[in-house]
């Protein structure tokens, strides 16, 4: 029996409420005590972030619906 780490058990979860890899990085359930992991890695990396400039470009209308619909996206955004 292989053993799962914690980032493959952080996945399994995440892919199975959100659906995708894209609904997972564009989840805005920011109350979610595995939010701050589920792109991989923690908010406060260069990884991170990196990864949430990508999105922000490849991304850039879903964006800007969340936004739309109140949703504070300058949270996907950690500084």
């Amino acid at each position: 029996m292989r053993r799962q780490t914690r980032q493959k058990s952080i996945n399994i979860k995440c892919m199975d409420c959100a659906g995708s890899t894209k609904e997972i990085t564009l989840c805005h359930v920011f109350d979610c005590g595995l939010w701050p992991y589920r792109c991989g890695c923690e908010t406060n990396t260069t990884r991170y972030k990196a990864r949430m400039e990508r999105a922000r470009i490849n991304y850039a209308k879903e964006f800007e619906e969340l936004k739309k619909m109140g949703i504070g996206i300058d949270q996907f955004f950690c500084k």
